[in-house]
């Protein structure tokens, strides 16, 4: 046994047996007692020997003066509340009291916060033609007054799309393709801007189509006025947003703003703004890890959004804030 290596069975006593102490007690208050020789070996005076008992009256006394002084602490305890409690009474009064004199005024209620989504999303019937798998979605300015959409592939063939004002209506795409990509090389990111389509294109060109729909299937493009885009030779764009200049800011010599992608840096979107005919960098957007899938991107305002083919939007501002999802 453990306890044996410290006690021997000599110093072990049960509480049932016959060879206890005189002085033993179980759960004996917790005062020294001590006798003659060793009171004056640890120098007790000889009064407080005889005043302590050693049988049961001295534990119950001695348990008594425990129980007064723990009577005593809570008592102290409760006086020390009183102010307290008082107070709480003479607030209780004043409420029971103003209650009778007039209707009580209603609290004001909190503000609700918008959602993160809308708690039903709405979904369009569309008729799209066969075999046609559109990469980029734009929409109509609202200054053309035109509810519709324009979906497009990278080679230039595209689909509008009228929105219904009922969700169980079914509208059909008108399909057309865009002239003059030529070898201009695959589309990267566009733009329904107040002058028609803006292109931008895989190699770093830009390309308008004017207007504001096609004619006979059709969609005319040229070159746009403005310079190339300053990407390194050999690069390719996986993704590019492009935003106009307001009307009240056209007159200065500042330009629009875009935002690329290349493939070799595919976390990280730079931004470039037209001065003067030359494209100036405008500073970074971090772009989240997307495990090889093409990121969309898209302005608004002046705003980033950055979407991949799993659902996620992500907002990132060009000016100074703070990211995050939009509302």
């Amino acid at each position: 046994d453990t306890k044996y290596r410290h006690f021997t069975p000599a110093m072990v006593h049960l509480s049932g047996g016959s060879d206890l102490p005189e002085n033993y007690r179980l759960f004996s208050a917790s005062m020294a007692r001590y006798t003659d020789e060793a009171a004056v070996a640890h120098g007790v005076s000889a009064d407080l020997i005889s005043a302590v008992d050693y049988g049961s009256h001295g534990a119950t006394a001695s348990a008594g003066g425990h129980r007064r002084l723990a009577n005593d602490g809570a008592l102290e305890e409760l006086l020390k509340l009183v102010p307290e409690l008082g107070e709480l009474v003479e607030k209780a009064t004043a409420a029971s009291s103003s209650q009778e004199a007039g209707p009580s005024k209603e609290l004001p209620q909190p503000v609700s916060q918008p959602k993160f989504m809308a708690s039903s999303a709405r979904v369009q019937s569309v008729a799209w033609p066969a075999l046609f798998e559109p990469k980029l979605l734009l929409c109509a300015p609202k200054s053309i007054g035109q509810n519709k959409i324009v979906a497009l592939t990278p080679r230039g063939v595209g689909a509008i799309v009228p929105v219904a004002e009922h969700n169980d209506e079914q509208v059909h795409a008108e399909t057309f393709a865009l002239d003059g990509l030529n070898m201009a090389g695959k589309i990267a990111g566009a733009a329904w801007t107040q002058q028609g389509l803006r292109l931008i294109t895989s190699v770093g060109k830009m390309l308008q189509c004017d207007g504001h729909s096609h004619t006979d299937g059709r969609w005319p493009c040229q070159a746009s006025e403005h310079a190339p885009l300053p990407i390194p030779a050999g690069s390719e764009l996986v993704a590019a947003a492009f935003k106009e200049l307001p009307e009240d800011a056209k007159a200065t010599s500042t330009g629009p703003l875009v935002a690329l992608v290349i493939k070799n840096f595919p976390n990280v979107a730079v931004l470039y703004r037209s001065i003067d005919g030359a494209w100036h960098p405008e500073g970074e957007v971090h772009v989240p890890p997307h495990s090889g899938s093409r990121p969309g991107l898209a302005f608004d305002g002046d705003d980033l959004l950055i979407t991949f083919s799993r659902g996620e939007v992500h907002r990132r501002p060009t000016t100074r804030g703070t990211a995050g999802f939009p509302p």
